[in-house]
């Protein structure tokens, strides 16, 4: 099944051969019941005297025979979806993702339900939209008749002798009461003709809500295992997933470029470095051209793979938004043996919903490859969207240490989120007589990170690294040290420079991210890495949205809180508190979201 796993609580399910195939939110399903009668109940005992229904259990073949008899058989399922395919299907197919597969699924697969809705009655179809599909066909019981044809081929794929269970003992039932009820199943045969007159609406055609590619591949993937015969179709159909459609604006859609990207897909490589060159004679070099070169050395081996990670690392930090390069320097650095890199990468492009799908499942399978845990294990139900494993942080962490300046204390893990991550995004509170201004709705010009003035009116140097700063005054000058570091080190690091804006917070967590794979703070050195990016969002909370320090003189640094005056209402203040946010980035990891759309949503209510 796809889909969203159901709640176990008061629910139903229906076995087959011993594996769980259907669960029913809030009490039995209509189509399963037709499989049984009365003399197939298992009842469970309370105490003495005392008996409630526990489930009911047959045969396959019985199961396949009492829907014979109620006119529903294999081959009524196979005509209906001959007549599906492809345009029906393609149609009430669950999102693109699904209608790249659709017409090639078989009849005990198209009709196939991950659920029933006791309480509203319906089925949510694995593949297709069955609530849509019911409701067009304009026939009473569509749901049920529809689920009853996915039965009779499921069915008729099983042998004989395995057994048929549904179980109802979660479901309230008082002794003496029985769930089974007669099910009329006998308009089957007017439904498939209903199937052969029904034209989809263009609205219909542009359904897109449904499982991704990753959940799509996942059951492929479990599903070949189990089934060598069908290894042709099962790679028809991942084929299909993987071809991607060209995209429609940014570095690889240009015709000339997609044609070649295309070609490096297909794993070949002849005459693309001539066609390459010749572009960049006509138009110079370009960061598709320049994306390309380097995929293609990757293809033909014709650098170290270092090298290239380390050059589509660069460049790929600069272009947020270029997400092929992403996926280039994941797989360099895997094939450089750099698994911590290749996980950083990959992750971040896995997780991004607004990357094209096709480029997301090949990130996850950089995931997979690059060792033990960095990926969620996919079986055979994979319901919720994959997310990337990782140790749980709260074992993992340490806190920032005294006034985020002091030595580094011991690396051994704490029982408990450090302080100062446990903190709302934002708290908004009275505003007093803190003589705020609100900030200008024009942006100052940005400066280059490692050259950052001093705040107005600030001046010295910052206190002793053992010792938190005693006043607002010497946090913002502590900051802009630390900012002025910041972009040192990624300069010298990296070979990127950065400037204190958006773009420049974008580069910087990226390479936070990087840093911090597990969400474990260790040493000195990474503590003060952590100082660096909360000092560096601090300054841009100061100098864009005229934040200030209140609170700084904790030992403590995550626990820090700056004040921040909305333009629009001036009796509000929003508290904040930065160190802690990066902190609270770092340990949760993906389960944080980043330190750009934090600030962007602290700028949206400020202004």
């Amino acid at each position: 099944m796809l889909g969203s796993r159901v709640s176990p609580v008061s629910s139903c399910t229906l076995e087959l051969d011993g594996v769980v195939v259907l669960q029913s939110r809030g009490g039995p399903p209509e189509a399963e019941l037709a499989l049984f009668q009365l003399g197939d109940i298992e009842l469970l005992a309370e105490r003495p005297g005392t008996n409630r229904e526990r489930g009911y259990r047959t045969t396959v073949a019985s199961a396949r025979q009492r829907l014979a008899d109620a006119g529903v058989t294999p081959q009524l399922t196979h005509e209906a979806t001959e007549i599906m395919r492809p345009a029906l299907a393609r149609a009430y197919a669950r999102g693109a993702a699904v209608r790249c597969v659709v017409d090639r699924l078989e009849a005990d697969e198209l009709f196939e339900a991950r659920g029933f809705d006791a309480i509203a009655g319906r089925y949510e179809g694995t593949w297709l939209d069955v609530p849509g599909l019911a409701r067009d066909l304009g026939l009473p019981n569509a749901g049920p008749q529809l689920q009853a044809l996915h039965l009779a081929a499921s069915l008729a794929t099983r042998p004989g002798d395995a057994e048929v269970f549904l179980s109802t003992v979660d479901f309230a039932l008082r002794p003496g009461e029985r769930t089974l009820r007669r099910v009329d199943l006998s308009g089957a045969r007017t439904l498939v003709d209903a199937l052969r007159e029904l034209r989809p609406t263009r609205a219909r055609e542009a359904t897109e809500a449904g499982p991704s590619r990753g959940e799509v591949m996942a059951w492929l993937n479990v599903h070949a295992g189990r089934s060598p015969a069908g290894a042709p179709r099962f790679a028809a159909m991942v084929a299909a997933l993987s071809a991607r459609e060209p995209p429609a604006r940014g570095p690889m859609s240009e015709t000339a470029l997609w044609n070649l990207e295309a070609k490096l897909a297909r794993g070949e490589s002849a005459g693309v470095a001539e066609q390459l060159d010749a572009l960049e004679k006509r138009r110079g070099r370009a960061p598709g051209t320049t994306y390309l070169r380097a995929r293609l050395a990757l293809l033909t081996s014709a650098e170290e793979p270092r090298l290239i990670a380390e050059r589509a690392s660069a460049l790929s930090t600069s272009m947020a938004g270029f997400h092929e390069l992403e996926l280039l320097a994941a797989r360099a650095w895997l094939a450089a043996g750099d698994m911590r890199r290749a996980r950083a990468f990959a992750r971040d492009l896995h997780e991004n919903v607004s990357a094209d799908d096709v480029l997301r499942m090949q990130a996850l399978t950089v995931l997979e490859a690059s060792g033990p845990g960095s990926s969620a294990t996919h079986g055979a139900l994979p319901g919720a969207a994959p997310a990337a494993a990782r140790v749980d942080p709260i074992d993992a962490v340490v806190a920032v240490p005294a006034g985020g300046f002091a030595r580094a204390r011991s690396s051994a893990a704490i029982r408990s989120l450090p302080p100062g991550t446990s903190f709302p995004p934002f708290r908004i509170e009275v505003r007093g007589d803190d003589g705020l201004e609100a900030a200008p709705a024009s942006h100052p010009e940005p400066q280059r990170l490692e050259t950052l003035a001093l705040p107005a009116g600030v001046m010295g140097e910052p206190p002793p690294p053992d010792d938190p700063p005693r006043n607002p005054t010497a946090a913002r000058l502590a900051c802009t040290h630390l900012a002025r570091e910041l972009g040192r080190e990624l300069r010298l690091r990296h070979g990127v420079e950065i400037q204190d804006d958006v773009d420049g917070l974008e580069t910087a967590q990226r390479y936070l991210r990087e840093t911090f794979v597990d969400g474990r703070v260790r040493t000195a050195l990474e503590e003060r890495e952590i100082m660096r990016h909360g000092a560096f969002l601090g300054e841009l909370l100061a100098r864009r949205l005229r934040g200030a320090w209140t609170e700084v003189q904790s030992r403590d640094a995550g626990t820090w809180a700056m004040l921040i005056p909305p333009r629009a209402r001036p009796d509000e203040v929003l508290r904040v508190w930065p160190f802690g946010r990066v902190l609270r980035f770092v340990v949760m990891g993906h389960k944080e979201r980043d330190l750009v759309s934090y600030y962007l949503e602290l700028e949206g209510r400020v202004r």
